[in-house]
C-alpha cells in the first residue's frame, strides 16, 4: 500500500465517526422504510447497505480489491453458520419424517397444561440449549413447542417468546456453548471462569421471566373443549406417525454427541441419518421420498389442518430465504469492519466512559449497536470484545467482567433484531417475526438491563488498579 494511499484514510476522528454515522443512519433510515412501513424482506435494504458502505469506503482512500476483500471475508466467515442453518432445515424434515417431532408433540400434550405452558417451555428449551446451543434448540424442541402452543390456544408472539426466551440461556451459562467459548477467547479468560462469573444475573433474569410467563399462563386453562381436541390430535398423531419412546432416538443421539463434545456440523449429520435409517427400519424404504423430503421439507396430509400446519416443515429450501439474508448481511458486515467504519463509530465511545457504570452500559450498548448494524450474534462479540479491551484493562477492571457483558448482551439480543441472522433463523423456523415475539422474549430483554443496572449500584466510579480482584 503506497504512502498516499494511507494519507487519504487518514481523516480525523471526527470526519470518520461522521461518516461511518451517516452509513447506520442511511441503512437504519431505509431498513425502517421496508421492513416496517412496506412489509418488505430486509434482504434489499441490507444489500443498499453494503453498496453504501463500500462506496463510503472508497470516498474515504480504500481500493475495490479492498472493499471486495472485506466483503468475502464477511460471506466466509458465516459459512459455518449457514451450512448448519441447511443442515437444521433437513433435520427437521427428517425428524417429522421419524416421528420426533409428532412424538414431542403428542407426549408433550400429556405432560405440559395450558396455564403451566409458557414457563415449562422456556425451562424445556433452557435445558437444551445448555447442550445443543440456541439455535438448535429452536430447530428442535422449540418447534416442537410452537406447535403445542397452538394445539393449547396460546397466541403464537408468547409462545415465541417463551422458547426464545429459554433457548438463549445455554449460550451464556454453558461451556459447551460456541458463543461463550467465543467471548473467552477475545478476552482471553478460561471458559469456565466466563460461564460462573456473575452466573446469578442470568439465573434471575431466567426466574423473572418464569414469573411474567406463569402469570400470562394463568388465562389460559384450556377446559373440556380443549382437552377433547387435544384427544383427537393424539390419535391422528398415532395413526400417521411412528409414535414411541424410540422415536426419540435421533434426539438423544444429538443430545450425547454435543455432551462429548462433536461439533455441531457432525453432529447434525448424524442425527439427520438416524431419523432416516430409524424411518426406513418401520419398513418405508422410499429413497426418493426421503431425498425430496431433504430438499423441499415434509409435507403433512393428516386431514386435521391445525396438525397439517405444523408438520408442514423443513427441507434445504426453506432455510434459502434465511440463507441469502445472512449472506446480505455479511457482505455489509465484512465491509463495515475491514474498512474500520465501525470502529470510527465505536471508538468515541470507548474513549469518553468516565465511570464504571457507564462502562458496563457502554459496553451493553455497543453490543445492541452491532446487532442492529452488522447484523451477526459473533460479531456483536467480537468487535466490542476487542474495542474496550484496553479500556479495561488500563482501568483496572478484570477481563472476565468484558467477556461476561458481552457475552450477556450480544446473544441475547440477536434474537431481538429481525433482520439479524438469529432474528432470520427463528423467523424460518417458527414462522413468525421478532417485531411480534420481542416484546415476550423477557429473559433476553432482562438480562441486558440487569446487567447495567447491577453494575451502576456496584460502582460509582472507576476502579483503581488496587480492586483488580472486583
Amino acid at each position: 500500500m503506497n504512502n498516499m494511499s494511507c494519507k487519504k484514510r487518514l481523516f480525523s476522528g471526527s470526519v470518520g465517526f461522521l461518516r461511518s454515522l451517516f452509513v447506520m443512519t442511511a441503512l437504519a433510515a431505509v431498513m425502517l422504510a421496508g421492513v416496517v412501513v412496506y412489509d418488505s424482506a430486509p434482504h434489499i435494504p441490507m444489500l443498499f447497505g453494503a453498496v453504501l458502505a463500500g462506496t463510503m469506503a472508497l470516498i474515504s482512500g480504500y481500493t475495490w480489491e479492498e472493499v471486495e476483500a472485506g466483503m468475502v471475508k464477511g460471506m466466509s466467515s458465516s459459512l459455518s453458520s449457514l451450512t448448519i442453518l441447511l443442515l437444521i432445515g433437513i433435520l427437521t424434515g427428517t425428524w417429522i419424517l421419524d416421528g420426533v417431532v409428532p412424538a414431542m408433540v403428542y407426549y408433550g400434550l400429556d405432560l405440559i397444561s395450558p396455564a403451566l405452558f409458557l414457563p415449562s417451555a422456556m425451562f424445556l428449551c433452557a435445558l437444551l440449549s445448555m447442550l445443543v446451543g440456541s439455535w438448535g434448540t429452536i430447530g428442535t424442541i422449540g418447534l416442537a413447542m410452537a406447535g403445542l402452543a397452538q394445539i393449547m390456544g396460546i397466541p403464537m408472539p408468547i409462545a415465541a417468546g417463551a422458547i426464545v426466551s429459554g433457548s438463549y440461556v445455554g449460550d451464556k451459562i454453558s461451556p459447551l456453548s460456541d458463543t461463550a467459548n467465543l467471548t473467552s477467547a477475545i478476552t482471553e479468560v478460561d471458559i469456565f471462569e466466563n460461564v460462573k462469573y456473575k452466573i446469578a444475573l442470568p439465573l434471575v433474569s431466567l426466574g423473572a421471566a418464569a414469573v411474567i410467563f406463569f402469570i400470562i399462563g394463568q388465562q389460559y386453562h384450556g377446559g373440556g373443549e380443549v382437552y377433547s381436541q387435544i384427544e383427537q390430535l393424539q390419535q391422528v398423531l398415532a395413526e400417521h406417525f411412528a409414535v414411541t419412546p424410540f422415536s426419540f432416538f435421533p434426539l438423544v443421539l444429538l443430545v450425547v454427541l454435543m455432551l462429548l463434545r462433536v461439533p455441531a456440523i457432525p453432529s447434525l449429520v448424524a442425527s439427520i441419518l438416524a431419523a432416516a435409517l430409524q424411518w426406513m427400519f418401520h419398513g418405508e424404504a422410499d429413497m426418493g421420498t426421503l431425498l425430496d423430503i431433504c430438499m423441499d421439507g415434509y409435507v403433512s396430509s393428516t386431514g386435521v389442518e391445525l396438525l397439517d400446519t405444523l408438520l408442514t416443515a423443513g427441507g434445504f429450501n426453506s432455510m434459502l430465504y434465511s440463507v441469502s439474508m445472512i449472506l446480505c448481511a455479511m457482505m455489509f458486515s465484512g465491509i463495515m469492519e475491514h474498512t474500520g467504519q465501525m470502529e470510527a463509530l465505536m471508538r468515541p465511545v470507548v474513549e469518553h466512559v468516565k465511570s464504571f457504570g457507564g462502562l458496563i452500559a457502554a459496553t451493553v450498548g455497543s453490543c445492541i449497536l452491532v446487532n442492529v448494524c452488522l447484523p451477526e450474534e459473533f460479531i456483536s462479540i467480537s468487535i466490542p470484545g476487542a474495542l474496550f479491551l484496553d479500556a479495561y484493562d488500563r482501568r483496572g477492571i478484570p477481563r472476565k467482567e468484558l467477556a461476561y457483558t458481552a457475552s450477556a448482551a450480544g446473544t441475547t439480543t440477536s434474537s431481538l433484531i429481525p433482520w439479524n441472522t438469529c432474528g432470520v433463523f427463528i423467523t424460518g423456523v417458527l414462522g413468525i417475526s421478532p417485531f411480534a415475539y420481542a416484546p415476550y422474549a423477557f429473559y433476553n430483554l432482562i438480562l441486558p438491563v440487569l446487567t447495567i443496572l447491577a453494575a451502576v449500584s456496584r460502582r460509582k466510579g472507576l476502579p483503581h488498579e488496587s480492586e483488580k480482584g472486583l
